[in-house]
């Protein structure tokens, strides 16, 4: 640092980078600039030479260390063994605050407040396209069916305006829990957790047993960016439009390396409660060696997802005899050693006590994961357009015209 020249306040240095304060502490936090502190120990201060080093290096994906793509990004991040979600501690969100506020936050830092319902012309398409397709499709298929159909029926779509998008996602998400096949009553006009409720499951959407699920959604919302995060963001720096961005994301989902471990988790819970937590476990250690469910790479001490998951389900779990099994195939699992769960496994224990198919995990992450997609499309929004292109085309063929 210097001091010839006056540091920086918070608020100017974010104006002189034309970010938000949080995307500037996303930066110290990530190690891509310093700040000194001031005497208080809370104020922060910044270098303007450094400052003006970072608006000057071009605005695109760099080679990370181990030879992949490096976005810069202030949604959320993985810091100290903790999911954050711009600045703020993602477990507690998702446990004090409905996934409507968390999405909000992931969107705009809350503003403006926003209605997560459809137009009825978008609930109709979202249910046909649900509905087309045969019994015993996964939700996730019917989901990107959803998507699919209310990007074609809404005809202000390409408005790439932030506040258009996040109006976009907002009736999304609404179409996707309202357009699903109903299981049971749910709640009509309820929140986002109460009206997927309802698709899910039979039982009655108490409030007590939907909360783990509203905690859950708001767990799922972000993660960094995965795989399918970056396919959002591709297709949002081609300026496609949010469905299709979602779309693709949707899509990238679907693989082994995302889609996670709630559907074998939740089978093994089930198989648990009919033969017993010992003999599961004894059979699984046989032979693998391993139980599904646990242990995070981004977390040696134990993923905090899961923990606030399962602290939640235990609260009220919707259903107790279920989650009793849930419990002896914990305590037979931990014998003798420590046993983390992962947010896949408390999802797992979710689906499993609420009644809910299988593959209502991977159906949960997709709604959720919307809200984070859909923040990573508005970043990728204000970069520059193309920017993913390895190699620019010469000034002579960008003269050609393009065949696809």
């Amino acid at each position: 640092m210097t001091d010839e020249v006056p540091l920086l306040s918070t608020a100017e240095a974010a104006s002189r980078l034309g970010v938000k304060p949080a995307t500037l502490y996303a930066y110290v936090s990530r190690g891509l600039l310093s700040r000194v502190r001031g005497a208080d120990g809370r104020t922060s201060y910044f270098d303007p030479a450094e400052l003006d080093l970072m608006a000057h290096q071009p605005r695109t994906p760099t080679a990370a260390a181990g030879g992949g793509l490096a976005i810069r990004s202030s949604v959320s991040e993985v810091r100290d063994q903790r999911l954050w979600y711009r600045g703020r501690d993602a477990c507690e969100m998702a446990r004090a605050d409905p996934f409507e506020s968390v999405a909000g936050w992931l969107w705009s830092e809350g503003r403006p407040s926003l209605s997560f319902t459809s137009p009825p012309e978008f609930v109709d398409a979202a249910r046909a396209a649900s509905h087309a397709l045969p019994h015993g499709v996964r939700l996730l298929d019917r989901i990107r069916a959803i998507v699919a159909a209310v990007g074609a029926v809404d005809p202000l779509r390409a408005d790439l305006r932030p506040e258009a998008v996040m109006i976009t996602a907002a009736t999304l998400i609404g179409a996707l829990v309202d357009g699903l096949p109903r299981q049971g009553e749910g709640t009509k006009g309820g929140s986002v957790a109460q009206r997927l409720w309802g698709a899910l499951t039979a039982l009655p959407a108490e409030p007590g047993a939907v909360a783990p699920l509203d905690t859950a959604l708001g767990l799922l919302a972000d993660h960094a960016v995965t795989a399918s995060t970056l396919a959002a963001r591709v297709a949002a720096s081609a300026r496609a439009h949010p469905y299709a961005a979602v779309g693709a994301a949707l899509f990238t989902l679907d693989g082994s390396v995302e889609s996670g471990t709630a559907a074998l988790v939740h089978r093994t819970l089930a198989e648990a409660e009919r033969d017993g937590s010992v003999a599961v476990v004894a059979r699984l250690l046989d032979q693998t060696n391993h139980l599904p469910g646990f242990e995070h790479p981004l977390y040696p001490d134990g993923d905090p997802r899961g923990r606030t998951l399962i602290d939640v389900l235990a609260a009220e779990p919707p259903h107790r005899g279920r989650w009793e099994a849930v419990e002896q195939f914990l305590a037979t699992g931990r014998r003798g050693r420590p046993l983390a769960p992962t947010v896949d496994f408390g999802v797992a224990a979710l689906t499993f006590t609420a009644g809910m198919p299988a593959d209502a995990g991977l159906a949960i992450l997709a709604v959720a994961r919307c809200a984070g997609w859909v923040a990573h499309t508005l970043e990728e929004y204000a970069e520059d357009a193309d920017r993913f292109r390895v190699e620019r085309p010469s000034r002579r063929a960008r003269a050609q015209p393009a065949s696809g």
